[in-house]
C-alpha cells in the first residue's frame, strides 16, 4: 500500500499547476507582444484552449476521490491529498481565469 500512496504522491505533485504554467493571459498594453493595431498575425499571444485548466480540475477530483478511501487513521495521508487538491483548485482558477480574459481579448479584436 506504501507504494501506492508514493506513486499517488508523484503523479499528483507532477500535475498540480497545469494551469499556472502552461496558460497565459492577455498581453496587457505596454508590454513586448501588445500589439495596438490588434494585428497578431502568428496568433494570440495567449491561450484560449481550456485544456489544462480541465485537467487540474480532474486532477482535483480524482485527487479527493482518492483521499476520501484513505482509512480514518491515515490522518498524513489524507492532509497531503487535500492540500493537493487545493493546489489543483488554484492553478485551475487562474487557468480558467487566463483562459476566460483571453477569450474575452480575442473577441474585442477589431476584425481584419
Amino acid at each position: 500500500m506504501r507504494g501506492g500512496r508514493v506513486l499517488f504522491a508523484l503523479i499528483a505533485a507532477a500535475q498540480v499547476n497545469c494551469s499556472v504554467v502552461l496558460t497565459k493571459g492577455p498581453p496587457q498594453p505596454g508590454a513586448s507582444n501588445f500589439d495596438p493595431t490588434g494585428r497578431y498575425d502568428e496568433g494570440l499571444p495567449c491561450t484560449t484552449s481550456r485544456l489544462w485548466p480541465a485537467v487540474d480540475l480532474g486532477l482535483m477530483l480524482w485527487v479527493l476521490a482518492v483521499t476520501a478511501n484513505y482509512p480514518p487513521e491515515a490522518t498524513d495521508d489524507r492532509l497531503d491529498g487535500l492540500f493537493t487538491a487545493a493546489g489543483a483548485a488554484t492553478s485551475a482558477w487562474i487557468g480558467f481565469g487566463r483562459t476566460n480574459a483571453c477569450r474575452a481579448f480575442a473577441r474585442d479584436l477589431p476584425s481584419s
